[in-house]
C-alpha cells in the first residue's frame, strides 16, 4: 500500500512537471505523443502512447523499490537513482525510440518534439534540464515515502481523490467549450488551392507557455474551444482568441500561436507540486506525510491531465496532397478530413465557419460544398442530392456535403456541439 501510494505520487509529480515546465520557458516535450510515433509517423496522439509512458514510469518505480530501497534508504541513494534514470532515459531509451520510429520523413523539421533522440537535444539543452528536474522530483518522492505507514483507507481515499480530480480536469475543456459555442466567422479568399481540395479540421492543444512559430501557412480559421489561443501577428499585433471565438488568417501572413493566458496558473500549480514535494521530503515519515503524499498525487494528476492547455482548431481548405503531412504541434488530432470536393467553380470564395451548440429538436440547414463535424455529443445528418443518405455522427466524426447537395443537422437527444465549414461562391 505504501509503495502504491508513493509510486503513483512520484509518477504524477514527474509527469505533471513535464506538462507545466513550458510556463517557465522550457521547451514543449510530449513523451506520450512521441511514443505513439513508434507505431507510425503520421499517427495522432492517443491512448497507446500514454499506456507505454505509464508502463515505463511504473517499471522505474518498481526498480527503485526492489533494488535501491532494499539496499539503502538514504536521500543520496535516491538522488543517485534519479540521476541514473535520467541518464538511461536520455542517452539510451530516447535514441532507441528514435530507431524504432524509423527513418524520419523528408519534411520533418530538425526540432521535431516527436522524434526521439539523445537527450532530446534537438529541442535545446532546456529539454535535458527539464527532464532532470522531473526525475529528481520522482526520486525525492520515492525516498521521502520510504518510511510511511499507509492504511488501506488512506490509500483508497488518496486514489479516489486523484481519480475525481483527474476527471474534473478532463471535463474543464468540455464544459468551457459547450458554454461558449454559437459563433459564425467568415473569410474571403481570391481562389481555392488547386483542385481537388478537401476541408481539414485539426485540433492543436498547447500547454501554458508553448509557442508555435513564427510561420506562415494557407488561409484558414483559428477556432478556440477552451483556454485562450493567442496569435502575435506580423508587426507585433496581439490577437487573443477566446473560447467560442473564431478568427480568419489570410494566406502567408507571418504569425505565431501561443498559450500565454494560462502561464500564471501553470506556474502556481508547478510551485504547489514543488512545495508539496519539499514538505514531504522534510516530514520524515510523520503522520502528516501520508496526507502530503495524497495531496501531491492529486496535484500531480491534475497537472498531468493539464486543464490549463488551450484547445483550438485550425480549419482550412487544403489541396489533396496535404492529407499525409507531419503535424507541427505535439498531441495534435486530425479531428476530421473531408472527402475530396470536386466540380467547384473557379474564382473567389467566402469560407464560413459556424461553431454551434444544438439542443434536442434543433435543425440546421447546410448547403454544400461543406463539412459537418460533431465535436461532442451525437447528431443525425440527412443529406439530399445526387445520393440521398442519413448518417449518425458521434464525437470527433464528420460528413462531407458535396457541391449542390443539401443537408439537415438534427439532434435527437441530449445536445451536440457541431462545427460547420461551408464554401460559398459569390458568383
Amino acid at each position: 500500500m505504501r509503495r502504491l501510494l508513493v509510486g503513483t505520487a512520484g509518477v504524477a509529480a514527474s509527469l505533471g512537471w513535464l506538462q507545466l515546465a513550458p510556463a517557465f520557458g522550457f521547451p514543449v516535450t510530449a513523451p506520450a505523443a512521441m511514443l505513439d510515433y513508434v507505431f507510425g509517423p503520421y499517427r495522432d496522439a492517443g491512448a497507446a502512447g500514454w499506456a507505454l509512458l505509464l508502463l515505463g514510469e511504473a517499471a522505474f518505480a518498481a526498480l527503485f523499490f526492489v533494488v535501491v530501497e532494499r539496499q539503502s534508504r538514504t536521500v543520496l541513494a535516491s538522488l543517485a537513482f534519479a540521476l541514473g534514470a535520467w541518464l538511461l532515459s536520455g542517452a539510451v531509451i530516447m535514441p532507441a525510440i528514435g530507431v524504432l520510429q524509423g527513418s524520419p520523413p523528408a519534411a520533418e523539421p530538425a526540432n521535431d518534439p516527436m522524434r526521439g533522440n539523445f537527450f532530446m537535444l534537438n529541442l535545446g539543452v532546456g529539454a535535458a534540464a527539464e527532464a532532470l528536474i522531473g526525475w529528481v522530483l520522482f526520486g525525492v518522492v520515492l525516498s521521502a515515502g520510504s518510511t510511511l505507514k499507509v492504511r488501506p483507507r488512506a490509500l483508497a481515499l488518496s486514489l479516489g481523490a486523484a481519480a475525481i480530480a483527474g476527471a474534473i480536469a478532463l471535463g474543464v475543456p468540455v464544459v468551457s467549450a459547450r458554454a461558449d459555442s454559437g459563433r459564425v466567422a467568415e473569410g474571403h479568399v481570391a481562389e481555392l488551392p488547386a483542385p481537388p481540395v478537401f476541408i481539414s479540421v485539426l485540433e492543436l492543444p498547447q500547454p501554458a507557455g508553448a509557442v508555435l512559430g513564427p510561420h506562415t501557412h494557407i488561409a484558414g480559421f483559428v477556432v478556440d474551444v477552451s483556454g485562450t489561443a493567442t496569435m502575435v501577428m506580423e508587426g507585433g499585433t496581439v490577437v487573443d482568441v477566446g473560447p467560442g471565438d473564431a478568427v480568419f488568417t489570410a494566406a502567408n501572413v507571418p504569425h505565431d500561436h501561443e498559450n500565454r493566458a494560462a502561464i500564471p496558473l501553470a506556474i502556481a500549480l508547478a510551485l504547489i507540486l514543488l512545495g508539496l514535494t519539499a514538505a514531504l521530503a522534510v516530514s520524515r515519515g510523520r503522520r502528516p506525510a501520508v496526507a502530503l503524499a495524497a495531496a501531491l498525487l492529486v496535484a500531480g494528476t491534475v497537472a498531468t491531465v493539464n486543464p490549463l492547455m488551450n484547445h483550438w482548431y485550425f480549419v482550412a481548405v487544403r489541396p489533396a496532397a496535404g492529407r499525409a503531412v507531419l503535424m507541427p504541434v505535439p498531441a495534435v488530432q486530425r479531428t476530421y478530413e473531408s472527402e475530396n470536393l470536386t466540380g467547384l467553380p473557379n474564382g473567389p470564395y467566402v469560407e464560413v465557419v459556424t461553431h454551434r451548440l444544438l439542443g434536442v429538436g434543433e435543425l440546421v440547414r447546410v448547403l454544400g460544398p461543406a463539412a459537418i463535424v460533431v465535436l461532442d455529443g451525437q447528431a443525425s445528418i440527412v443529406v439530399d442530392g445526387v445520393a440521398a443518405r442519413t448518417a449518425g455522427l458521434s464525437a470527433h466524426s464528420g460528413t462531407t456535403i458535396a457541391w449542390g447537395a443539401e443537408a439537415m443537422v438534427r439532434v435527437e437527444s441530449g445536445s451536440a456541439r457541431v462545427l460547420i465549414v461551408q464554401l460559398v461562391s459569390p458568383g
